[in-house]
């Protein structure tokens, strides 16, 4: 697949063609140009062919068609149009090779032309110059000797006169009919006179069979003469009823401009089988980038307009079509000359191009830019963003800095979609026809994307319209408009912008690897922090603190286990410093700029770009960790280079790589103390305890903080590797602010436990174990008296007990642990009450034994009367309040008795309440457990002497738990760890004897939820 360079041949001159050499002056070529050389470099477009036909047939006789109106701006083609037709009008032998075909071409043999160019001003005026070129100059003498006047039509038709066709060809009238309207003549102007000869001109030609009349339009230039041309237009078409034919030379916006590029540029263009080559490699890479969703599917179809097309891209009529109605640019001479420069750029390119494209205009050729600069006047623009000889514009940067040039390519396309100065234009294209324009065989749209991203960020001129088309203006952007506030953002602000989002990025949440940030910190902040607890320096590779200070400070620190330093390797802190100012200038521009102004979604899209940048400047610039470590018996930091992948997705956080580094080989930081609860403890024996069995607590924790060798914890692991270690019987805490390593021998203790509740008769049985007293430990005990090893000794670990108190003694058999201190056992007064419905007489006991006194008006029963007999209650509800006594122990209760005529147990809704039942209540399956539960939580209701029991034998779980109050919480979280040992259809019985509730209304709404029946005297208020 050949170049464009390889491919073609170009026209001697191609590179070097100006406007000014272009112009023709219609009069001398028409009558000293040679026919064929003409149109060997003209293309005949359909204008031409529509002049050419409708001309002919109207020299011929043919015709009604008198006055043909060419329009367009300058340089549109008009003048190249005018010759061509005179120069076949008068050579029926170059009209039979060139357009032989063409009906009435041979009807005549050769026309009188008679040519004027608007712009001379002689002074027998245009009617008295053509009637010069047709020989007649005498007819008109008296329409100018004597001052302008307008020759009537009947002087026309006399000038005229004959079946000689005539050709007349009036070129560029409009500056003429502008100049005579400044120059005054009676009440009005030369211009009325002239406009009057005009339009009388056009019906006498009209009303001959032969003469055909040709003039040229300048739109959108000298407005008062091309409206005179008009009014002289208008006026012979009401007059005679037929309007001139309108005619545009040359269709910009079609494929006939390619046409004529090639006619006049280039001398030969490779074969077809070559060009087809070339859009086929187009067409599959548009393709690619039409799936990838990068441009839209529609422009796979421009790979079919290449052969129409080339040598240049099919996008480039577009993109001149944007700018081709400006007012100072000549249509197609002056795309002519642009076109030279662009393929003076091509030819002098080193790259491998194989469709011409705006893209390819090269800045640095003098001419080339002051082309383009010329068509816009956007010098500044181009300079700043695009190029300038200190190779400083911002594509220029951007290339460099990724050794290509694509972001120039973009930028200069886009400018060239931007030359637009009419009002109200369509400028710019849309990332997506950018990108069509771009995309060639060897490169494909990522590329040139993130170029032209790179150059949105940095492009001070390049602006986005609403529907978003990128294009470039004289106006500064709001990229000019953030890089101000940044130059001018003040060092300390920027400096606290950067310490804030380090603290923000690395803030330590868990804990687990140090305990504060500080970002950029002098060494004496750091000093002072790190004697209280470990902490992060985050110190930039390049700034006010060099890796000399670093080290110095390391080796005079103390603390040195107390130290990790987040650093690195490059040297790019004003790379930070540089995005810091970023951030900061579009918090500014934020406040600045509402939710409703036309910025407001690229400032959003700008403020998103700046926080990602700064985030990753300085997770690229803080790449390492320095950690304390010793070698070989001397303390140095030891670098690891800082884990940076993390999940996508989620945010960054700085904390967990930090932990993921740590953690990794060689690991410092362990956070799983117990997982790794012997190499920890064997560290800590060894580095912190040393020789010493016994050490202060506070020195221990300040050699964590020295000794380098010691690996680090969490901020709270060596108080959990401490209390695992006490747990095991491994260390030992002395009570006195010391630990040991070597416990002493230990004593022997007694643990009790109630298996059941106390009968009526106060019978409980007891469960005794024991601790530190060996696998086959001796227990004596004595009811109602002192212990001793003479006592009787327990054989079963059981003992039922009717007494007040129980002493127990626990011995090692082996002598191994010391025999502890007697255990003493203390059993507790029940009192329960008999209640007689019928004869309303109450009966009150005391187990296991005991004096009892009672009153019923609610004063202190300890006072009230002794208890010998039943008592008789009222019929009314009755209160008894209860106090029984023995040795020394004592106990109270309040039972509350509902009248003859009550059907309900009384209870005070507004009091505190609590629910005592002699037996247990029973919530006998899961549902009506988790339900009480759950109404239990909502309730703040606390139970004691709670039984759990989940399975059956012999997978059952058994949980008791005694005189103590539970949340409804603690109950569940336990209840669930049972239920997780068995099956999931496993049955569970939740019992208790007594609830505390904060009001009897509570009470009552419980037990009615859960069917839970009250009996009399088991409500104490």
């Amino acid at each position: 697949m050949k170049t464009i360079q390889n491919a073609c041949e170009l026209h001697p001159k191609a590179l070097d063609i100006n406007v000014g050499d272009q112009i023709e002056k219609l009069d001398e070529v028409i009558s000293a140009t040679e026919g064929k050389g003409y149109f060997k470099k003209t293309f005949i477009t359909d204008g031409m062919k529509t002049l050419l036909t409708k001309g002919m047939a109207r020299l011929a006789g043919k015709s009604t068609d008198a006055v043909f109106h060419l329009k367009q701006a300058m340089g549109g083609g008009k003048t190249h149009l005018m010759v061509g037709f005179g120069l076949l009008a008068k050579d029926a032998e170059l009209r039979q090779v060139l357009i032989g075909s063409m009906p009435y071409q041979g009807d005549f043999t050769a026309a009188k032309i008679a040519a004027f160019n608007g712009r001379n001003n002689p002074g027998n005026y245009f009617w008295g110059e053509l009637a010069r070129q047709l020989d007649r100059e005498s007819l008109f003498k008296e329409y100018w000797e004597s001052g302008a006047k307008a020759p009537d039509e009947q002087a026309w038709l006399s000038l005229f006169e004959g079946d000689e066709p005539i050709l007349i060809l009036m070129d560029e009238m409009p500056p003429y009919f502008h100049y005579y309207a400044t120059q005054s003549l009676g009440h009005g102007t030369v211009a009325d006179v002239a406009t009057r000869a005009f339009s009388n001109m056009l019906t006498a030609a009209q009303k001959k069979k032969n003469i055909s009349i040709v003039v040229s339009d300048l739109e959108a230039a000298y407005d008062t003469g091309g409206k005179l041309i008009q009014r002289a237009l208008n006026d012979a078409s009401q007059e005679l009823g037929r309007a001139e034919v309108s005619i545009t030379p040359v269709n910009l916006e079609s494929n006939e401009i390619y046409e004529i590029l090639r006619k006049r540029l280039f001398r030969k263009l490779p074969d077809k089988n070559e060009i087809s080559e070339i859009a086929a490699a187009y067409g599959s890479k548009l393709a690619e980038a039409a799936k990838a969703k990068t441009v839209e599917r529609s422009a796979e179809a421009l790979a079919e307009e290449v052969e129409a097309t080339y040598p240049f891209h099919p996008g480039f009529k577009s993109i001149v079509a944007l700018f081709k109605e400006n007012e100072k640019f000549k249509q197609t001479r002056g795309l002519m000359e642009l076109v030279s420069r662009l393929l003076k750029s091509v030819w002098e390119s080193k790259e491998d191009v194989y469709l011409i494209g705006a893209q390819h205009f090269d800045l640095s050729i003098q001419d080339v830019r002051e082309k383009l600069a010329e068509i816009s006047a956007m010098r500044d623009v181009i300079a700043k963003d695009l190029w300038n000889s200190t190779d400083s514009a911002h594509a220029q940067v951007i290339d460099f800095n990724t050794g290509n040039n694509y972001a120039k390519q973009a930028g200069t396309l886009l400018l060239t979609a931007s030359l637009s100065t009419a009002v109200n234009s369509v400028k710019g294209l849309s990332e997506s026809e950018m990108l069509e324009c771009l995309i060639d065989p060897l490169r494909q749209a990522g590329i040139y994307r993130a170029a032209f991203e790179e150059l949105q960020k940095n492009a001070w001129y390049l602006h986005q319209t609403q529907e978003g088309r990128h294009y470039f203006d004289h106006q500064e952007n709001l990229t000019k408009k953030l890089q101000g506030y940044a130059d001018k953002a003040p060092q300390p602000k920027v400096d606290d912008l950067i310490r804030h989002r380090l603290n923000e990025m690395y803030k330590p949440t868990t804990k687990e690897a140090y305990e504060k940030v500080l970002p950029l910190p002098e060494m004496d902040e750091a000093s002072a922090a790190l004697k209280t607890g470990r902490a992060l320096l985050i110190i930039s590779p390049d700034g006010k603190t060099p890796p000399g200070v670093v080290t110095k400070f390391f080796q005079n620190l103390v603390n040195k286990n107390n130290v990790l330093i987040l650093t690195g390797d490059k040297s790019s802190i004003a790379d930070i410093d540089k995005a810091a100012r970023h951030v900061y200038a579009s918090a500014k521009a934020d406040n600045e700029i509402q939710p409703s102004h036309p910025q407001r979604k690229e400032l959003d899209e700008k403020k998103a770009h700046y926080e990602q940048d700064f985030q990753a400047t300085i997770l690229a610039v803080f790449d390492k960790l320095l950690f304390p470590h010793n070698m070989r018996g001397e303390d140095i930091l030891r670098h690891k280079a800082l884990d940076l992948t993390y999940p996508a997705g989620e945010p960054y956080s700085g904390e967990r790589q930090i932990i993921k580094t740590l953690t990794a080989d060689p690991i410092k930081l362990y956070t799983q103390v117990s997982e790794n609860f012997d190499a920890l403890k064997a560290r800590a024996e060894t580095l912190l305890f040393g020789t010493r069995d016994e050490v202060r607590k506070t020195d221990l924790l300040d050699k964590m903080k020295q000794n380098t060798r010691m690996p680090w914890m969490p901020v709270k692991g060596f108080d959990q590797l401490a209390l695992e270690a006490f747990q095991r019987g491994i260390w030992e805490d002395l009570g006195n602010g010391y630990y040991t390593k070597s416990p002493k021998p230990k004593t022997t203790e007694v643990i009790i436990t109630e298996d059941s509740d106390p009968d009526d008769q106060g019978k409980i049985r007891l469960k005794v174990d024991t601790v530190n007293a060996g696998n086959t430990p001796k227990i004596y005990y004595a009811e109602d008296g002192e212990v001793s090893e003479s006592s009787p000794q327990l054989k079963d670990n059981h003992l039922v007990t009717q007494a007040l108190r129980v002493q127990f003694l626990a011995v090692d058999p082996t002598g191994k642990n010391q025999t502890g201190a007697p255990m003493s056992w203390h059993n507790r007064l029940i009192i329960r009450n008999k209640f007689n419905k019928t004869t309303r007489t109450l009966e009150l006991f005391v187990a296991p034994k005991g004096n009892i006194k009672y009153t019923l008006d609610g004063s202190e029963p300890r006072n009230g009367n002794d208890y010998s007999d039943p008592i008789q209650l009222v019929n009314e509800e009755a209160r008894v309040y209860v106090f029984a006594e023995c040795d020394g122990m004592d106990v109270k209760r309040t039972f509350t008795f509902a009248g003859v005529d009550d059907k309900d147990i009384p209870i005070k809704p507004d009091a505190p309440a609590v629910l005592y039942a002699p037996a247990p209540k029973r919530l006998d399956n899961a549902s009506k457990t988790y339900k009480s539960l759950q109404l239990a939580k909502e309730k703040e209701v606390q139970f004691e002497m709670v039984t759990l029991q989940v399975g059956s034998a012999p997978k059952i779980a058994h949980l008791s738990m005694g005189e103590m109050k539970l949340s409804a919480e603690f109950i569940e979280k336990e209840l669930i760890h049972l239920q997780s040992l068995v099956s999931p259809e496993a049955p569970v019985v939740f019992s208790f004897k007594k609830a505390h509730f904060s009001t009897g209304f509570d009470l009552e709404q419980f037990t009615k939820a859960l069917g839970i029946e009250i009996q009399q005297g088991e409500v104490d208020q």
